[in-house]
């Protein structure tokens, strides 16, 4: 507070008007209530909060699925700088979200981009190959013998 008060008034005017520049240059999100908290959580992700942008965000009925539609939309002229439609699936919080990064530029891993069901073959041909070397190389010896005695 008394470092405020030595600063001059030219001072204290710029930096209230920093402070402010930076309040008013924020993220405006239009959302459902019931997805609003995870759109903004979701754009904070992306690092977008300081963007001067408006990001609509709802949800659309269609006949090939349901989805959401977003678009980013500049304050300024009112034009759409970018729009998604993602359609929902089993997993709705990670669509909204690939959805969010795909509307600030940011890549997005799908499903078929991934290779979750070539590493597991891969693994489990490795766990059955060794199993097999283990065996032949030393096959099992069982556990009691039968004496010919009791035969």
């Amino acid at each position: 507070m008394i470092l405020f008060q030595r600063i001059t008034f030219k001072v204290k005017i710029l930096l209230i008007g920093i402070a402010m520049v930076q309040t008013a240059f924020a993220l405006q999100i239009e959302a459902p209530e019931e997805i609003a908290g995870a759109v903004l959580m979701y754009s904070k992700e992306a690092g977008a909060e300081n963007r001067n942008m408006i990001l609509k965000v709802s949800t659309i009925k269609s006949e090939n699925c349901d989805a959401f539609f977003i678009k980013l939309i500049s304050p300024n002229n009112g034009k759409t700088v970018k729009e998604v439609e993602n359609c929902i699936t089993e997993l709705p919080n990670a669509d909204l979200q690939n959805g969010i990064f795909k509307v600030f530029g940011h890549p997005v891993k799908t499903e078929s981009q991934g290779s979750g069901g070539i590493k597991t073959a891969l693994i489990g041909t490795a766990f059955i190959a060794t199993g097999l070397l283990l065996y032949y190389s030393k096959p099992p010896e069982p556990v009691y013998k039968i004496s010919e005695v009791s035969k």
